[in-house]
């Protein structure tokens, strides 16, 4: 056989494996091979997703304990304005990589396969919405990373889902970077930063409806309830957040009692997460 006919035929069996094994795949975060549309292997699963711990019924943090809240809502620092907000996975090793590639590495076509796994774990925790809702950029770092990693995922979702996006809430000020500010600093860099900008039609639209708020990681919550806030006071009833993210709290040592709290509310301690 000629080399030019061993190239076509290697060619005609490389599109006939992809057309008849387009099920199999590898591991997006370890590339261990995964087959009948996993998107993961089990082990990353496990690792990531931890599918055996509770999640934080108002914030959606990672709990390693039998308690349905963490510290910090208990204690009235969690996020304010919604329903409950729910992360997917833990903000650590290989699935903190992946979602730094894709927001800072523009690396956007990595979120491709979460479609049915993210609309699946959302469908499980969360009341289906009338309207999936992005948390905005501001046009200055949207043009510097060029796309909004919050945008690409409600976009997978809306198409997964069918559920109509929604896209009034916008970001009118630019702000400094979130990283190493308590919970208070944050709630104040964000002050006035989101706003409802959309025509008569699209505020009839939210109102009284119930909305998905969709961010990648959450840490103090602050960013998920200015925004939930300004949709509230836009006329939405009910505000759900659903991230990929967010930390990991380590076992609680004690119930809270009525009299702890008028000496932990108010404090300006950071928020108990373990972000490895």
């Amino acid at each position: 056989m000629s080399g030019s006919i061993f190239s076509l035929w290697q060619d005609i069996k490389d599109l006939a494996r992809s057309l008849l094994y387009d099920k199999e795949s590898a591991c997006l975060l370890c590339a261990t091979h995964v087959s009948g549309g996993q998107v993961f292997c089990d082990d990353c699963k496990q690792t990531y997703f931890r599918p055996d711990l509770n999640r934080c019924s108002h914030c959606g943090k990672l709990l390693e304990s039998q308690h349905t809240e963490c510290e910090d809502c208990v204690a009235g620092r969690g996020p304010k304005g919604m329903e409950q907000a729910v992360a997917w996975g833990h903000y650590t090793g290989a699935w903190r990589e992946f979602i730094q590639n894709v927001k800072f590495k523009s690396q956007p076509y990595l979120l491709k396969r979460l479609g049915p796994p993210l609309g699946d774990f959302a469908l499980r925790h969360l009341p289906p919405p009338h309207w999936i809702v992005p948390v905005p950029l501001h046009d200055e770092r949207l043009g510097e990373r060029g796309f909004n990693q919050a945008a690409a995922m409600a976009s997978l979702l809306h198409w997964e889902l069918g559920i109509p996006l929604w896209e009034g809430l916008h970001r009118v000020q630019p702000t400094a970077p979130q990283v190493g500010l308590s919970r208070k600093e944050r709630l104040h860099n964000l002050e006035s930063v989101f706003q409802i900008v959309s025509s008569s039609r699209g505020l009839k639209q939210i109102q009284g409806a119930r909305v998905w708020l969709i961010d990648d990681v959450t840490t103090t919550g602050a960013t998920l309830e200015h925004c939930a806030k300004v949709l509230k006071r836009g006329g939405a009833a009910q505000v759900y957040g659903l991230v990929l993210a967010a930390g990991l709290e380590k076992g609680q040592k004690k119930d809270y009692s009525a009299s702890e709290f008028g000496v932990i509310i108010g404090s300006d301690r950071r928020e108990s997460v373990t972000i490895f």
